[in-house]
C-alpha cells in the first residue's frame, strides 16, 4: 500500500507551469481521473459503477491508502495535491496524477461525494458539497476511497449536448476501464453497468490480463517482446501475423504505467509486420514503456493522454527492433508481380479510381493475386483490384441476408469468444440475426453460443461470420436494432 503524503496546495510558479484546461468532458473523463487517483494511492482492487452511460452515475472505489480527515477539505482546492510540490517534482513526475485539479473539476459540474478512511484512523469520513459549503463529517468506511459523482453537467446543460448516447458514452468508459487494466495486471478491476457486471479482471499475469480485456482467443495469438538497454525497457505482446483487425482499436501503449496514444508509435509498431500481415490489416498489442521520468514530459496535454519524449528515436527503433526480432520466425512474403508492373506516370489522370462498387464476380476475368490480400481481375470498365478479406466479409454478410429465415441446426453448438467490445456491439443484433436464422445465445460475458445457421452459410467458420457482421451489420440500412 503507497504511503499516504499530506495534501497541499502547490506555490504559484509551480501552478503556473502546469497545462491549463479543462479535464472533465465526458464521463470517461472522470472515470479516467478517478482510477489514477486509485492507482496513486497504492489499490490492488478498484471498482466502477456507471449508470445511464455515467451521466446520472459514477462511482470509483478502491482499497488505497486512503485520505485523512485533516486533508479531506484541501482534496477540493484547486492544484492541491499529495504527489509532487516543487519545479524538480515536475519535471521527474513518478504518479499518474500530478495537477490537482481532478476533483475540484469535478465537483463545479457534479454532485460529490467522498468517503474515505486511512489505515490509522479508527473511523472514516465523508466529504459533500452543499450549497457551495464543503461539509466533512464523520462515517463508517473501509480502509481507502469511494467517490461518488452524480448528475454529471446538472448545471451546464450545454455541455451535455455535445455528449453521445448513454449507450456511447458507457462504452468510452469501458474502454478506460479496460485500457488502465491492461496497465496495470497485479491491480483487479471491476466494471458495473446499469447494475449489471460487465467486465471482471481478477489479479493476473499481462497476458492473463491481455485474455480478460482482448479475449482468450486473442491472448492465445499473442507473442511475448522485450527490449532492455540504459534507462529504456520495452516488454509486452504483439500479434503473431496471422491475427489482425481493420483498425488501431486493438493497440496498447504505457509509459510509465500511463495509457497514451501516440500515432508514431503504432507506426514503428507496424513497420516489422510489412510483408507479413495483409495491408488492410493492423497488429495487435500490448506494450509497456519503461523510461527513465526526466526524460519524459508529461505537462504536455490537459488531460495526460500525449506525452513529449527527450530521445524519441531511440524509443521508436528499440520498439522496431523489438518486434522485428520477435517475428524473425515469419518469414516475410517477398513477392513480385512484373506482368502487372507499368510506368504509371504515363498512365492518363482519372483512369485509376477507388471506389466500392457492386460487381458481379460472372464479369469479372481473374488474372492472380497480390499479397495474398487482393485480387486482380479485367472487367468491362478496365482493370479491377479486388479487396480480397472485405470481399469476403461481405459476401458472408449478403449470404446471411439471403437465408431467407431457414435455420439448420449446428450440432454441437459453436462457441465462439470476443473481445467485450465485439460482446457489446452484437447484443442489440441478436433477435435480428435470429429472425435471418442465425440463433447467437449468450454465454457468459463475451462467450457466445451458435446454435443455428442459415444454409447459405452453413459451412462458414464461426469466428468469421460474426466478424462480418460485426463489420457490415450496424451499418447497413436495410436493418436497424431498434426493430427488433
Amino acid at each position: 500500500m503507497a504511503l499516504r503524503t499530506p495534501i497541499q496546495v502547490l506555490p504559484p510558479e509551480v501552478a503556473e507551469r502546469i497545462a491549463a484546461g479543462e479535464v472533465v468532458e465526458r464521463p470517461a473523463s472522470v472515470v479516467k481521473e478517478l482510477i489514477e487517483n486509485s492507482l496513486d494511492a497504492g489499490a490492488s482492487a478498484v471498482s466502477v459503477e456507471i449508470r445511464d452511460g455515467g451521466l446520472s452515475l459514477v462511482r470509483v472505489s478502491d482499497d488505497g491508502c486512503g485520505i485523512s480527515r485533516a486533508d479531506l477539505p484541501l482534496a477540493l482546492e484547486r492544484f492541491a495535491t499529495s504527489k509532487i510540490h516543487t519545479l524538480e517534482d515536475l519535471e521527474a513526475v513518478h504518479t499518474l496524477g500530478f495537477r490537482g485539479e481532478a476533483l475540484s473539476s469535478i465537483a463545479a459540474v457534479a454532485h460529490l461525494e467522498t468517503l474515505t478512511r486511512t489505515q490509522g484512523e479508527l473511523e472514516g469520513s465523508r466529504l459533500r458539497v452543499e450549497g457551495g459549503r464543503v461539509v466533512v463529517e464523520p462515517a463508517a468506511s473501509p480502509v481507502g476511497t469511494s467517490v461518488t459523482v452524480r448528475r454529471l453537467f446538472y448545471n451546464t446543460p450545454a455541455r451535455r449536448k455535445f455528449l453521445k448516447s448513454p449507450m456511447r458514452e458507457g462504452e468510452l468508459v469501458r474502454q478506460t476501464v479496460v485500457r488502465y487494466s491492461l496497465a496495470y495486471p497485479a491491480v483487479a478491476f471491476r466494471l458495473v453497468v446499469n447494475g449489471r457486471e460487465t467486465y471482471v479482471a481478477p489479479p493476473a499475469t499481462p497476458l492473463e490480463r491481455v485474455g480478460a480485456a482482448l479475449g482468450r482467443e486473442v491472448a492465445a495469438e499473442m507473442v511475448p517482446i522485450g527490449w532492455e538497454a540504459a534507462d529504456l525497457r520495452i516488454e509486452g505482446y504483439v500479434s503473431r501475423p496471422t491475427l489482425g483487425r481493420r483498425d488501431r482499436k486493438g493497440q496498447f501503449f504505457f509509459i510509465n504505467g500511463r495509457p497514451v496514444r501516440s500515432g508514431l508509435l503504432a507506426v514503428m509498431l507496424e513497420r516489422p509486420y510489412a510483408g507479413r500481415l495483409p495491408p488492410d490489416r493492423r497488429p495487435l498489442a500490448v506494450v509497456h514503456i519503461r523510461i527513465d521520468p526526466r526524460l519524459v514530459d508529461v505537462n504536455v496535454h490537459p488531460r495526460k493522454v500525449e506525452v513529449r519524449l527527450s530521445q524519441e528515436r531511440s524509443v521508436y527503433g528499440a520498439l522496431t527492433r523489438a518486434v522485428e526480432e520477435t517475428l524473425s520466425p515469419y518469414p516475410r512474403r517477398e513477392e513480385a508481380y512484373p506482368a502487372l508492373m507499368w510506368p504509371f506516370a504515363e498512365v492518363e489522370a482519372g483512369v485509376v479510381r477507388e471506389e466500392r462498387a457492386e460487381y458481379v464476380a460472372a464479369r469479372l476475368e481473374s488474372m492472380g493475386q497480390l499479397n495474398n490480400a487482393y485480387i486482380v481481375a479485367r472487367g468491362p470498365e478496365g482493370l479491377v483490384v479486388v479487396d480480397q478479406h472485405a470481399a469476403h466479409e461481405q459476401v458472408l454478410f449478403e449470404r446471411l441476408l439471403g437465408g431467407g429465415g431457414t435455420a439448420q441446426p449446428v450440432s454441437p453448438p459453436v462457441r465462439v469468444e470476443l473481445t467485450p467490445r465485439e460482446a457489446e456491439r452484437l447484443e442489440p443484433f441478436l433477435a435480428l440475426l435470429a429472425d435471418l436464422g442465425t440463433e447467437v445465445e449468450p454465454f457468459g460475458r463475451s462467450t457466445f453460443l451458435i446454435r443455428t445457421l442459415p444454409a447459405p452459410v452453413a459451412s462458414s467458420d464461426p469466428r468469421e461470420l460474426l466478424e462480418a457482421v460485426l463489420g457490415e451489420l450496424p451499418g447497413c440500412r436495410r436493418l436497424e436494432p431498434e426493430a427488433a
